[in-house]
């Protein structure tokens, strides 16, 4: 897994109101992750993740000591860890982007004691939305057991 390069946001909330961690959503960009550099990096958007992976690349935006302003409800913000994957309706994330997301999710998986098939969830479950859209949730539950 490549190191992270951290990427500038002020929209996060210091800490977790003492929440712990205990679900990994995912998510996807609609678009590159110079995309969700950019929107992340506007304080009017509102929005961050603590990660994005795409293009050969994974951004860290948010520590994931603190809230990110991921799934569109702030009990799941609080205990949730956002990914965002390089794809959209027309494009799946390429092998590189799954496979970044494979290892992230399963060193965070081993971190905080998440089972992979039931506590890493699509955007979808959390609020009505098309996201993760073309990212195959089970592809990486199925990856990260196998890490595991």
């Amino acid at each position: 897994m490549p190191t992270p390069v951290w990427k500038y946001t002020e929209n996060y909330t210091g800490g977790r109101e003492g929440t712990v961690v205990d679900r990994i959503v995912i998510h996807y960009i609609v678009g590159t992750l110079a995309a969700a550099d950019a929107t992340f990096a506007d304080p009017a958007s509102g929005v961050s993740a603590h990660y994005g992976i795409g293009e050969g690349a994974l951004h860290q935006y948010v520590s994931e000591m603190n809230t990110a302003w991921h799934a569109g409800n702030w009990s799941m913000n609080l205990r949730g860890i956002g990914i965002e994957h390089s794809a959209d309706a027309d494009r799946a994330p390429d092998a590189f982007t799954y496979d970044t997301s494979i290892e992230l999710c399963a060193r965070i998986c081993a971190d905080y004691g998440l089972d992979p098939q039931t506590q890493i969830i699509p955007h979808s479950s959390v609020v009505p939305t098309a996201c993760p859209g073309t990212v195959s949730l089970q592809r990486i539950r199925d990856g990260v057991s196998a890490l595991l």
